[in-house]
């Protein structure tokens, strides 16, 4: 039996575009200290105008950034039960292993009881970890005896509708931000209650920074104590298939509910009362681009009604477990509304800008080839795998229709911070 524990009361919001990551976390985490909701603007100026260690590189956040505003905004003393010795927030040096800076982020949570920031998807983004689970609470920042089982956390992609949809007609959309200011709920939902096993998160979240001053390191802005300087225990993975085929939907829907109730979900309140009013519908095959041979389901929850109430993924090889959301209120099932076809139909007819002075070109029916799965990896346009893309190829030029229907040319993969 795994142990369950968060930080204080941890609000979600958005990013307000889709470089304000790292403002959206510093929003989160110091709100939940009892800063009160800052704004995203002002958050963001003073994470990317503090970019000392890293100048090569043109970070949106840099991480000495995101350290410094939330050490200039968090309160004296945020949980008077809570011994919290200035400075809260630490960027370390030198932390080489994912499983290192995960036990930072435990003891962050365990001891301190704040969120930490974390760097995932190599250097593309911020998120907020919220919740670990493990196999016992850890007895000091050096405690390498347990396993972590999963992470909660708080993803701020995709960008308030606003952004993207700025004649959204009343109640307006955030910004600016507020207590229920409805993020989470709109035309482009976020998710706040995130489930990540750690498995998951060691390949696919917490893969290290690729280049510049952090090259080949792992980071998250955590509590000042020292990193532990051993490895822990593993996390053993279970996997229920060879991998040689691609496991067929009935099998993925099995394996989904298999996994859900091992991790406990299903006996959360939450989870077991939006579970218990839906129904797993058909799950969707999406592949990574930028891995070979890689592919995952998406096991959309949905009421009787058609709204979603949670997804899960599963690994479509191997079969073992990735992570699943719970979202903050019924929406649209986005995977019914945009089916092929529809995705299709929003680019066959139209001219569209290839960007990289190619030109524009017609999308001509008769001569384009339509990929058979949905695709995904992590850039700009997509920070979440909930939020794949159809793809389409026009001669040597690709084009995405995200699974809200924004059309994209190119996916922007070289960003840091975002």
């Amino acid at each position: 039996m795994s142990v369950v524990e968060c930080s204080n009361n941890v609000p979600y919001h958005q990013q307000d575009t889709d470089y304000y990551c790292g403002a959206a976390c510093a929003q989160m985490v110091l709100e939940s200290l009892g800063a009160g909701i800052l704004d995203q603007d002002d958050l963001y100026a003073e994470n990317h105008s503090h970019n000392l260690a890293d100048p090569g590189v043109n970070w949106s956040t840099p991480p000495d950034g995101l350290t410094m505003t939330l050490n200039h905004h968090a309160p004296p003393i945020p949980n008077p039960a809570v011994p919290h010795p200035p400075p809260y927030f630490v960027i370390y040096n030198n932390i080489t292993s994912e499983d290192a800076i995960s036990r930072k982020i435990v003891w962050t949570i365990h001891h301190y009881k704040v969120a930490p920031c974390a760097l995932v998807f190599g250097w593309n983004h911020w998120i907020v970890v919220t919740c670990y689970e493990a196999s016992a609470d850890p007895s000091s920042y050096s405690d390498t005896s347990y396993t972590i089982t999963a992470f909660h956390v708080n993803n701020p992609w995709p960008p308030v509708p606003s952004f993207y949809l700025p004649s959204v007609p009343p109640p307006p959309p955030p910004p600016p931000h507020s207590g229920s200011d409805g993020c989470g709920t709109g035309g482009n939902r976020g998710v706040a209650d995130e489930h990540i096993s750690y498995s998951t998160w060691q390949s696919t979240y917490m893969t290290g920074v690729p280049s510049g001053y952090w090259k080949g390191q792992f980071l998250a802005v955590c509590d000042p104590d020292p990193p532990t300087e051993r490895h822990g225990i593993a996390m053993p993975v279970r996997t229920y298939a060879r991998g040689d085929v691609l496991l067929p939907r009935e099998r993925a829907l099995e394996l989904t509910h298999t996994a859900l109730k091992d991790y406990g979900l299903t006996e959360r309140p939450a989870w077991k009362e939006a579970l218990g009013r839906s129904k797993a519908a058909e799950p969707i095959l999406v592949q990574r681009l930028d891995r070979t041979d890689n592919y995952y389901y998406i096991v959309p929850y949905v009421t009787t009604g058609g709204e979603l109430v949670a997804m899960a993924s599963i690994n479509a090889r191997l079969g073992n477990y990735r992570q699943s959301v719970l979202l903050p209120a019924p929406g649209k099932n986005l995977f019914a509304s945009l089916d092929r076809k529809a995705a299709l139909n929003l680019v066959v007819g139209r001219k569209l800008d290839l960007g990289d002075r190619f030109g524009r070109v017609m999308i001509r029916n008769e001569v384009l080839c339509y990929y058979p799965t949905l695709v995904w990896q992590p850039c700009l346009e997509s920070l979440s795998p909930y939020y794949p893309f159809y793809m389409i190829t026009v001669g040597s030029h690709r084009i995405y229709i995200r699974i809200d229907g924004q059309i994209f040319t190119k996916l922007t993969t070289d960003v840091q911070g975002v």
